[in-house]
């Protein structure tokens, strides 16, 4: 019993022992690949100064002096060889570098006159055509000002003619026009005379001197005339169209006489006239 109790101790113990000897073999094995990380890095370090040519003497200590000297000068006159072939580059770019900035320059020049070129042509046509609009605005202006004082002088004589042919239909004696003034010179004057604010117009007052047939005399007859002509005509074919859709009264003398007087008086009128 007591054998078969302590097998778990033992193998316990052996666990235990092994455990505690594998940690200390870890530690070690961190201990060396500390060491080892720290010796890459210096050599790294080493490489890269080597790389740049600068040969420094604490890293190579285990060279002799004469050796260390030789390599020194040869290394020494190899950049100095560098040296000189990166400033005739230098030269060579400085100069092309130049070289651009005057044909930059020439065309930076060139597209500034090119853009002043097209600016004062743009503009001079600008100019242009404001004067040709403002011309033709201005000569527009002045022919909508002459029609329109050529309606207004219309619109006067249609209105003195009207109000003549109103007073002429509602009985009315009608106005006389105003004779033109005269100048000095004897010709007619353009001013109008002051004629009665209900009767005349301030542009029709030379009507009768510029239209001698629009005289109160010769337009009262022809409208008058005209007047009765239209009468008679409505009323005729109002009888034709009365017969036509058979609503014609019966045939009445006394207006057949009445026709027939009034035809009389109408032709009449017209040989005086």
């Amino acid at each position: 019993m007591d054998s078969i109790e302590g097998c778990p101790d033992n193998r316990l113990m052996k666990l235990w022992t092994l455990i505690t000897e594998l940690s200390d073999q870890l530690n070690q094995n961190r201990d060396i690949s500390a060491a080892v990380y720290q010796q890459a890095g210096g050599i790294k370090t080493q490489a890269i100064h080597t790389q740049t040519g600068f040969v420094l003497r604490r890293f190579n200590l285990d060279k002799p002096k004469d050796v260390y000297d030789a390599e020194l000068e040869r290394m020494n006159s190899a950049m100095t060889i560098e040296n000189i072939a990166l400033q005739h580059d230098n030269k060579q770019l400085n100069a092309l570098i130049r070289e651009y900035e005057q044909t930059l320059e020439t065309l930076m020049n060139t597209f500034r006159n090119r853009a002043n070129d097209v600016q004062e042509r743009e503009l001079a046509l600008s100019r242009e055509y404001e004067s040709q609009l403002l011309a033709r605005q201005e000569e527009c202006d002045s022919h909508d000002l002459g029609s329109s004082t050529i309606v207004y002088e219309s619109l006067g004589r249609i209105s003195h003619v009207l109000r003549q042919l109103l007073r002429a239909h509602g009985g009315e004696p009608l106005v006389p026009d105003p004779p033109a003034a005269s100048n000095l010179d004897g010709e007619p004057s353009q001013v109008p005379i002051a004629l009665e604010a209900e009767d005349c117009e301030p542009w029709t007052t030379t009507l009768a001197a510029r239209e001698p047939w629009t005289t109160s005399d010769v337009t009262g007859a022809d409208h008058a005339l005209d007047r009765e002509i239209e009468l008679a005509r409505l009323e005729k074919e109002n009888e034709e169209l009365r017969r036509m859709l058979g609503i014609m009264p019966p045939h009445n003398p006394a207006e057949g006489q009445a026709e027939r007087v009034r035809a009389e008086s109408l032709s009449q009128r017209s040989d005086s006239i």
